[in-house]
């Protein structure tokens, strides 16, 4: 009598995981979706399924339209094939996703290398750098350090208000207002009048 030996890719259990995590990435729920396919590559890491779930989630977090358009994609390319054809769909579908992947880590790097050149120009430090060596020192000792030589340079208007939310928490209330009085008063919103309200 011979015995088959069972497949060891087959797995109900990480079936069910895949399908509802496919389900999660339909109803735009992202992060549930990773927590399947990423419970799905606990049993199984080489399961290419679950590896494709994982990258439309991940690139699903910043662009939601994009992932649709890969989730999409990869349905319509299983369902125009014959099975003896899915492996090399999968392959090809982890190819694209990858590349896209590795197009956007090199969009980031250049940005930041930008950001640095900026800062270096303007005889500056980005604020995302400042925040670098507050967690390690403490605000109040990298501002004094930093306060009579170096600008800080924002990028983006969220960063300068938790800034002067900081300079009043930190005790350098009169900088904070110093900051604020050189804003062009149409630049005076809902935040700042808030922030205004702690002098």
């Amino acid at each position: 009598m011979t015995i088959i030996p069972p497949n060891p890719t087959y797995n109900p259990r990480k079936k069910r995981l895949i399908n509802k995590g496919f389900k999660a990435l339909a109803a735009r729920d992202f992060t549930l979706a990773a927590h399947y396919f990423n419970l799905a590559l606990a049993l199984d890491s080489s399961d290419k399924r679950a590896c494709i779930g994982v990258l439309i989630a991940d690139i699903a977090q910043d662009f939601p339209k994009k992932a649709e358009i890969f989730t999409e994609l990869y349905q319509i390319l299983l369902a125009s094939a014959p099975r003896a054809q899915h492996n090399a769909i999968h392959t090809q579908m982890l190819e694209i996703l990858r590349d896209f992947d590795t197009s956007l880590d090199h969009i980031s790097h250049a940005a930041q290398a930008e950001d640095s050149l900026e800062s270096e120009q303007l005889n500056g430090i980005a604020y995302k750098d400042f925040t670098t060596l507050c967690q390690a020192k403490g605000f109040k000792e990298v501002f004094e350090n930093l306060i009579f030589s170096t600008k800080i340079i924002f990028t983006e208007r969220d960063d300068f208000y938790q800034f002067l939310k900081d300079l009043i928490h930190y005790g350098f209330k009169q900088i904070a207002l110093t900051y604020i009085e050189d804003m062009p008063q149409i630049a005076y919103n809902s935040e700042i009048q808030e922030i205004l309200k702690q002098f």
